[in-house]
């Protein structure tokens, strides 16, 4: 009986420690509290160095603790795919906003968040939801276009798809920051007004409608504050107007000071604590010029990201995650192919029937490479992108000749110096190479080396990788000699990403010795064949991608020759125009909207020898077009499309695909017709938005200027009509919605993606107000002499405006216009109504 006793006894204890297991451990390691409960209790027990800590990150992470288990929060760029390793490339931000639609974008969203789980990161630094207000923004391509509505919506469905695969977003760059020209220091000079309405709407949407769990402010100024420490944008309005909870993290290198900071509502210095570490602020704290309530409130929030993530729990979300799979290759591709925009389509030039041509000429920079992105922190190594030139030998190279030349080359893309003409100074073929472990060539090289050619792009690696190298801070010189195969006039090109210094016979030609994303300079030099030159190139490295590239033209190479002689020899012309990564990139602007090396040039002299010349463009941003525009029968916008780019070209090419994308961007004629032409760099450190509200179609309409290409435009190859509008009420209170209906019918022949899109005119204000703004739209997809009802629905926010007096978006009543149209240039139907 004693022993059944006891065994009774020996059970409930068991059982009572089993069933309070829970209570036994920290309430911050206790999975079924809140995460704010956890969070509370962890700050409880943190010492105040160990809340410093956390301040400051340790490159793409943030400090673990090993004493309280923190685990470390693993970021990564960036908007087009994962920047780790090799990872699939998709379709740059301009791309999809080209799509206009935004279930496809949130797929994409879905697809971006499984490959940062296949690298075990955390966090993807992304969405970029700046708005594009001048047309050669260096950055431009990573957004969403002109309009904050089309950007909102974009912005929203990227982060839900990529937060439902559980990993974390960061919207970027918070706020105005427009331009790469002196980014790090410039001063947005912007009205309440316009930065609430143009400026911020995509972030608002983002935190209020997406949730999203991380803000990265940006580099410049606005108003007099850097974005770091500017309490009306990350107090005022990211944490209390609009309720943020999440965490607040510098751009790398965008923190300024230590005690503004640290009062401030920025929570995380990336990338590291310069100025936010024990060293700055424990005695500051402990003297009250910071308090340690302010220090708990930006460790609450990195904490908060956390446990949001579960990552106590599960530290590593890799699990068998993969990168490059088919299903995420096929939402990249898609993305790619939804957002090609038909610009041109004279006598129906398009799509191409290979099997009846005999020939077709596939000329141009762009044909032989696929531009997949721009350049800088976006840039992603893809697992593979076959270029144009290969995809339509491979799909219709049995059907028709092509014949392939050049034209030009752009810059960065010359021959590489072969090593037969490189030698050392003891006769072997190729330079020496002397690696040093720092940026400043300081010290014994690590490793000396003779390199065959100087055509190194190692991306976010370093030259070695064993036990004796373990940074991708360093530096290289190489030194030798070069000869001159034949006399003449040689061009050199070196692009190199970070810093380059390159002498000729003990004379500096080139001296580009700053950090900055890939970028090309070039030297001309008469040379005399069979004369050896001394060569030395210097070149660092400060962490992140590391390109240097020593190529030349050779005298008398003129590949347009060739280029003419091609398209004189066949039916059809492609010829594969626009920029790169030299040209479009984080770091600078583009100096202007003009084809860079000649293609303008190029693209006529083809047009005088072939009349059915089609131009296809890759770039993140309009070029200017009118030199060729009348001389050639079709122009196709492919924007950067990531990885699946040239097959989603091959497919509209051939009509596979009917091209359903529209311009999230307005093309101008000229660079002077834009709205920032009048202050864009003309005062060093400053940059006044004397535009206001009126940016893109906005000021376009405003001041009655024709552009090239407007806002929203795109062909197809099919025809739709438009008709039946109704509105669900004449007139609406403020606290109502209107639905608005109408029918889209497809009168061709062929199956066609449109885009309605709805827009609305205040026809009396007391303010200022556009001629009208985007507020609606929907994609269509209909079949030949299919009619599809649209619905779309707005509420009084799309009537209203920013009043600076009462700090608020008010709606006046009064009469608006409702405008449906296929473009913001062609109205299809409209109606009024009269808000009380």
């Amino acid at each position: 009986m004693k022993s059944k006793v006891k065994y009774f006894l020996l059970s409930i204890l068991l059982f009572t420690l089993m069933g309070n297991s829970d209570n036994d451990l920290p309430l911050y390691k206790n999975p079924k509290l809140s995460v704010d409960e956890r969070v509370e209790d962890l700050l409880k027990r943190m010492t105040l160095e160990e809340k410093i800590d956390m301040l400051g990150g340790t490159g793409f992470a943030t400090k673990p603790n090993a004493r309280l288990g923190i685990p470390e929060l693993r970021m990564t760029d960036g908007p087009l795919g994962v920047r780790m390793d090799k990872s699939t490339a998709f379709p740059s931000g301009i791309n999809l906003a080209a799509t206009w639609n935004p279930a496809l974008v949130e797929k994409i969203g879905h697809a971006l968040g499984r490959e940062v789980k296949a690298h075990d990161a955390h966090v993807l630094l992304a969405p970029c939801v700046n708005i594009a207000r001048i047309p050669n923004g260096g950055r431009n391509f990573e957004s969403f276009g002109e309009d904050p509505f089309l950007a909102s919506r974009m912005a929203v469905n990227y982060i839900n798809g990529l937060q439902s695969e559980g990993v974390a977003a960061t919207v970027k760059h918070f706020a105005a920051n427009n331009q790469e020209h002196e980014r790090m220091f410039v001063d947005a000079q912007i009205s309440e007004r316009a930065l609430n309405e143009i400026y911020l709407p995509a972030f608002k949407a983002a935190v209020q409608e997406a949730n999203v769990l991380c803000v990265m402010n940006a580099y410049n100024k606005i108003n007099g504050h850097f974005a770091s420490e500017n309490d009306y944008l990350l107090n005022k309005i990211l944490k209390t107007e609009w309720g943020f909870t999440g965490m607040v993290m510098s751009d790398w290198g965008a923190v300024h000071s230590s005690i503004p900071t640290a009062n401030g509502a920025m929570d995380l210095e990336m990338p590291e604590g310069k100025y936010l570490n024990r060293d700055s602020l424990f005695l500051t704290i402990q003297k009250g010029e910071v308090k340690e309530a302010t220090i708990d409130e930006k460790v609450r929030r990195t904490l908060r990201t956390i446990f949001r993530l579960g990552l106590f729990e599960k530290p590593s979300l890799k699990d068998d995650f993969k990168v490059g799979t088919k299903e995420n290759r096929e939402a990249a591709f898609l993305g790619t192919r939804e957002g090609i925009v038909l610009l041109k389509n004279q006598n129906d030039i398009l799509p191409l029937n290979f099997s009846k041509l005999k020939s077709v000429a596939v000329i141009g920079p762009n044909v032989a490479k696929a531009r997949t992105g721009g350049g800088g922190s976006s840039q992603v190594d893809p697992l593979e992108a076959p270029s144009p030139l290969e995809i339509l030998k491979q799909n219709f190279g049995d059907k028709v000749k092509i014949n392939y030349a050049v034209g030009v080359r752009l810059d960065g893309e010359s021959i590489p110096v072969p090593s037969k003409y490189l030698s050392t100074e003891n006769g072997e073929e190729g330079l020496r190479g002397e690696y040093f472990d720092n940026m400043e060539l300081k010290g014994r090289p690590v490793y000396t080396r003779m390199d065959k050619e100087l055509y190194f792009d190692w991306g976010g690696d370093s030259p070695f990788k064993n036990e004796n190298w373990k940074t991708d801070i360093f530096s290289v010189r190489w030194t030798g000699k070069v000869k001159a195969p034949v006399s003449g006039h040689f061009i050199f090109d070196l692009i190199s990403d970070d810093g380059v210094r390159f002498w000729l016979d003990d004379k500096l030609v080139i001296d580009h010795w700053t950090d900055h994303a890939p970028e090309s300079r070039e030297y001309e030099i008469q040379l005399v064949a069979g004369k050896e030159y001394k060569i030395k190139i210097e070149y660092y490295e400060n962490g992140g991608g590391a390109v240097c590239k020593l190529g030349w033209t050779l005298p008398g190479e003129d590949p347009m020759i060739a280029a003419i002689k091609a398209a004189k020899q066949s039916e059809v012309v492609l010829l594969f125009a626009g920029t790169s990564a030299a040209y479009e990139s984080e770091g600078f602007d583009r100096q202007d909207l003009v084809l860079p090396k000649n293609q303008d040039e190029l693209i006529e002299k083809i047009a005088s020898v072939n009349k059915n010349v089609i131009v296809v463009i890759n770039a993140g941003s309009p070029v200017l077009m009118d030199k060729w525009l009348g001389k050639v029968k079709g122009v196709v916008f492919a924007w950067f499309g990531g990885q699946e780019m040239s097959y989603a070209l091959s497919d509209v090419l051939s009509g596979k695909f009917n091209p359903s994308g529209k311009l999230p961007v307005t093309f101008p004629k000229r660079w002077e017709d834009c709205s920032a032409f009048s202050t864009y760099k003309k005062e060093s450190g400053i940059t006044e938005y004397s535009d206001g509200i009126f940016i893109g179609y906005r000021h376009f309409e405003h001041n009655n200027i024709e552009p090239l290409f407007p806002f929203g435009f795109g062909l197809s190859y099919t025809k739709f009509a438009y008709a039946n509008l109704k509105l669900s009420a004449k007139e609406m209170s403020q606290n109502e919605k209107l639905t608005v209906t109408f029918d889209v019918k497809n009168t061709g022949k062929v199956d066609g993606g449109e885009i309605p899109q709805l827009y609305i005119r205040d026809v009396k204000a007391s303010v200022e107000r556009p001629v009208k703004e985007l507020k609606g739209f929907s994609k269509v997809m209909l079949k030949p002499g299919e009619t599809k009802a649209v619905t779309l629905t707005v509420d009084k926010a799309a009537f209203s405006f920013f009043d600076e007096n009462s700090k608020s978006f008010i709606t006046e009543p009064g009469e608006f216009e409702i405008l449906i149209g296929s473009s913001s240039q062609k109205i299809e139907l409209k109606d009024k109504i009269v808000l009380k």
